[in-house]
């Protein structure tokens, strides 16, 4: 839920308790962090930065701020997407209520201290396109897509053990945005591997990515 903060927007979870402001200056930041901090001190915050050119370094690190998110930003346009050799080579599937629990299990495995656990996931399940692939009918690969976006679909992580099963998922995650009215599909990789394969699914490059977040009180908060 977007909400305002003396005049600045900022998006928050309250059954989550979680945090996040987007592309804001340090003058900005630094004026709301004291309300910011005191009406909600054990929630998780980061402030994440999109392309933007004046990131105000020293007051992050004086708030406290750990750089979690550094990555290569890349969009695909829906008329660019290859997708032909990529989904012909794995056979891609959706996951659905059905076997979400099958795959919130291997999801919560690997990802231990993840915002996004299987349960967070399950609560909003429609908002959400989560495809994998499987081996002896196991699932081994998977992507997860968000679709709360009106026309932007964004690809939150590929987890996948080789540039092919990358693309297989990636495609078929952007595809189903496509079929789905989304007129543009956002992708922020941190692997090259998987930034390799969104490549040859015809993701271009638009920029970069940069997450900070910072500790809640009841771990030891910092103040300016």
């Amino acid at each position: 839920m977007k909400t305002m903060i003396m005049g600045i927007e900022v998006f928050i979870e309250d059954a989550d308790q979680y945090l996040q402001i987007d592309d804001i200056s340090g003058t900005d930041l630094h004026m709301i962090w004291e309300q910011i901090e005191t009406d909600y001190a054990a929630y998780e915050k980061w402030v994440c930065y999109h392309n933007y050119v004046d990131i105000p370094l020293g007051l992050l690190d004086k708030l406290g701020a750990t750089l979690e998110d550094d990555c290569i930003e890349m969009r695909l346009d829906m008329d660019k997407l290859n997708d032909t050799e990529n989904t012909e080579t794995h056979t891609v599937e959706q996951i659905t209520e059905e076997t979400f629990d099958e795959f919130a299990a291997i999801h919560d495995a690997r990802n231990t201290g993840i915002h996004w656990t299987g349960a967070r996931l399950k609560r909003e399940l429609p908002r959400w396109g989560i495809f994998c692939l499987r081996h002896n009918e196991q699932i081994t690969d998977y992507t997860i897509m968000s679709m709360r976006h009106p026309t932007e679909a964004e690809i939150f992580c590929v987890e996948a053990s080789d540039k092919i099963k990358s693309e297989a998922l990636i495609a078929s995650a952007a595809k189903h945005a496509f079929e789905n009215e989304k007129s543009e599909v956002l992708y922020q990789s941190d692997n090259d591997m998987i930034h390799q394969a969104a490549l040859s699914v015809s993701f271009a490059i638009t920029g970069f990515y940069k997450g900070y977040r910072f500790p809640d009180k009841a771990h030891g908060s910092t103040g300016v």
